[in-house]
């Protein structure tokens, strides 16, 4: 229990990093843990605002891709 009084995910990236370097060796995985914890979910993050980023832009796309097709069709009727 004394060890997770001393790393917690709400702790930014930099204070656990800090910690880790001044705890104990057996402190030291609980807090990798928590690192790793805190950088996955940070990709995580990233990853999902480039996807709405991504998804907006196709479907645009293909909104333009409609109208440019019943426009063809349009224009050989």
């Amino acid at each position: 229990m004394k060890i997770m009084n001393i790393f917690d995910t709400k702790q930014s990236i930099e204070e656990i990093e800090k910690k880790i370097n001044n705890s104990v060796p057996e402190m030291q995985k609980v807090g990798a843990i928590i690192l790793n914890f805190k950088l996955q979910k940070k990709l995580i993050e990233e990853q999902n605002e480039y996807n709405r980023k991504q998804l907006f832009w196709s479907r645009l796309l293909v909104i333009a891709t409609i109208c440019l097709v019943i426009a063809t069709l349009l224009l050989l009727s």
